[in-house]
């Protein structure tokens, strides 16, 4: 779906795409640089955590989930930034050799009346390893540039 523009999505339009392997050594570089807590750069800290083992960030999940996003939907020029996230929530640790994949749906759309250029799509976007597991949820808002001014 690379170079996806308005007219393109429509509501209710699901997509599942992406394939994603995180390794140990993304994890503990990724949190050394942006969120070096304990669970998430030294091994035998997160042994003793809640997780009982390293996992990466909640950050690191969502800029993973991004890539997949930019890779397969955003990328191509009809993407044009995004007004913000409505939800976001980490729903269960992202850990070493899981393989990722994103599945999306549009649950709203709508030109902008101050813009004719552009719509905004709101989506419910969700980050799954392998086995189904859902590891991230978001709803984020999305405009997207429109071919002609009159496209639904």
């Amino acid at each position: 779906m690379a170079g996806t523009y308005f007219a393109d999505l429509e509501v209710g339009e699901t997509d599942a795409f992406g394939s994603y392997e995180v390794t140990r050594e993304e994890i503990l570089s990724f949190a050394e640089r942006y969120d070096p807590q304990p669970f998430h750069v030294d091994e035998e800290a997160a042994a003793e955590s809640l997780f009982g083992e390293l996992v990466a960030s909640g950050w690191h999940s969502t800029a993973i989930c991004m890539r997949i996003l930019v890779d397969n939907v955003l990328g191509g020029g009809g993407s044009l930034g995004s007004p913000g996230v409505e939800r976001l929530e980490w729903t269960a640790p992202v850990r070493p050799g899981e393989t990722l994949s994103v599945r999306t749906e549009v649950l709203e759309k709508r030109p902008l009346e101050s813009d004719p250029n552009r719509g905004l799509v709101t989506f419910h976007i969700e980050l799954e390893n392998e086995a189904g597991e859902t590891k991230l949820s978001m709803e984020p808002k999305v405009f997207f540039r429109r071919r002609d001014a009159g496209d639904a």
